[in-house]
């Protein structure tokens, strides 16, 4: 797999070429690469965490397991930041490092504060390599939902950390954009493609989210923003921007149901300013992609409704959902 050509330049090549020698199929599963000082390496995977064997398998046993001693662990910190730990400070701030391939490595270290503000990172402690995967035509399911007769909607994927919304994203920007959809993509990190992959689409790469969605929507023209990991109240300022000015918008957002995420005062405002036409709530890590239902919310004076617009998931499309009857976990009832 090209994959372990590119972590090559990063990771032991012993370590490498076990993960390298693992069946096919497994490969596939692998989500992320955790590394701990001083600690067996684990892969994750949909089903749970396993130990990288050093026979080319992988357990669940600490047994002839391949170990991450501290000092290989700052040798991979050191050549994830290209041996330049200065020229990733700002992403370090941010508890990461972004990789070329639209590799992201979390880092946990120590914090350096200053106000009450990280200013640096020491003594890292463990890495977690996300591997980014290319899941041509993933978005088939959602791509009805989202390109109808009136256009693009604007669409919302939530999901729990590893639960697909990346790959999706990164397939369903390509699609629309083979469809003749004008696509602009604010990819902050560099997880969503790399240096040609979102083929037909305007790429801003580095550019903080708020900046990038305004420059996009100001000199660029698009019909659709596509972006990872809706944050903090400029982002949300600038979506609102960005919706307001006639342009659709499709991020993700960490979350589970419904009935959680309108708890959260500043989810409920983007709620409130129907910015979203499209809720697409996924499966979650242990089926990667997979849509577990459509919805659209409805703000009154008392309640927030939300009205299913998945003809294919046990409701008729319109059929109105309660807010009090989606429960924390996300299963949903027809009143």
């Amino acid at each position: 797999m090209e994959i372990w050509a590119t972590l090559r330049r990063y990771l032991p090549s012993l370590w490498v070429d076990y993960m390298a020698s693992l069946p096919p199929e497994e490969q596939k599963t692998i989500q992320e690469i955790r590394l701990r000082a001083n600690a067996p390496v684990m892969l994750s995977t949909p089903t749970g965490e396993r130990f990288l064997g050093v026979t080319s398998t992988t357990t669940l046993q600490q047994k002839d397991t391949v170990l991450c001693r501290r000092e290989q662990l700052e040798t991979c910190f050191l050549r994830f930041c290209e041996e330049s730990v200065y020229a990733h400070e700002e992403e370090l701030r941010q508890g990461y490092i972004a990789v070329s391939g639209g590799i992201r490595v979390g880092v946990a270290a120590t914090a350096v504060l200053e106000d009450g503000t990280v200013r640096a990172v020491r003594q890292v402690s463990s890495l977690c390599i996300r591997l980014p995967r290319r899941h041509v035509g993933c978005s088939a399911t959602l791509l009805p939902l989202v390109l109808t007769d009136d256009g693009v909607r604007s669409t919302l994927l939530v999901s729990e950390p590893s639960g697909g919304k990346t790959s999706l994203l990164r397939d369903l920007a390509t699609t629309l954009a083979a469809r003749r959809v004008r696509v602009a993509v604010v990819d902050e990190r560099g997880e969503l493609g790399g240096v040609d992959d979102l083929v037909g689409c305007d790429v801003l790469r580095g550019y903080p989210k708020a900046v990038g969605i305004l420059q996009a929507v100001r000199c660029l023209a698009p019909q659709v923003v596509v972006f990872d990991e809706l944050g903090d109240a400029r982002e949300q300022d600038a979506v609102c921007a960005c919706a307001h000015a006639g342009v659709a918008v499709i991020a993700s957002l960490h979350g589970d149901s419904p009935y959680a995420l309108q708890k959260k005062a500043s989810v409920r405002r983007m709620i409130e300013q129907e910015v979203f036409d499209r809720w697409v709530f996924l499966q979650g890590r242990y089926a990667p992609g997979a849509i577990r239902e459509c919805l659209m919310p409805e703000v009154t004076d008392s309640e927030i409704y939300w009205h299913c617009v998945d003809r294919d998931r046990g409701f008729r499309d319109g059929d109105l959902l309660c807010a009090s009857a989606v429960s924390a976990r996300g299963m949903v009832a027809a009143l």
